[in-house]
């Protein structure tokens, strides 16, 4: 599995970027729409009502990123909420929600911007793009947004 880290990714002479907390939304947004930290900031700002140096709770990302979001020319074509897999252990089968490591090994082609518990993220072509050093690919999807 690949990581890039979009923290360096994306550097940018802002001040901004250096005292902000909290802003994994804003890189997956920028990742996953291909815009600078300035952009993606703003753009986190008006839609979801980001206040400085806070987090986004999942439900402002859900009511502002619906299917046909259009942002810098990229679309939200599909939005699954809750992504399981049917498991089937003696005899019986059951839902159980997939971990990211088994999204990112179904979902090779494409980009995602993918909501974790309390976390954002950017899947690109099989390639993860995340702002902090190391990512924890056990932790359950919560969410997922295609972007085409």
């Amino acid at each position: 599995m690949k990581f890039i880290n979009s923290r360096a990714l994306i550097r940018t002479d802002s001040r901004l970027q250096f005292v902000e907390m909290n802003d994994c939304i804003v890189y997956a947004l920028a990742t996953a729409f291909d815009l600078d930290y300035e952009t993606a900031y703003e753009e986190v700002s008006i839609r979801m009502k980001r206040q400085l140096r806070k987090g986004v709770p999942a439900s402002a990302v859900r009511a502002s990123l619906v299917e046909g979001t259009n942002i810098n020319g990229r679309t939200i074509t599909q939005v699954i909420k809750s992504p399981t897999r049917m498991y089937r252990i003696y005899g019986n089968s059951f839902p159980r929600q997939i971990r990211l490591s088994t999204f990112v090994k179904e979902n090779q082609h494409g980009s995602f911007l993918i909501l974790l518990r309390d976390h954002a993220i950017t899947l690109k072509e099989g390639v993860i793009y995340d702002n902090k050093k190391k990512v924890k690919t056990a932790s359950l999807v919560r969410m997922v947004f295609k972007v085409d």
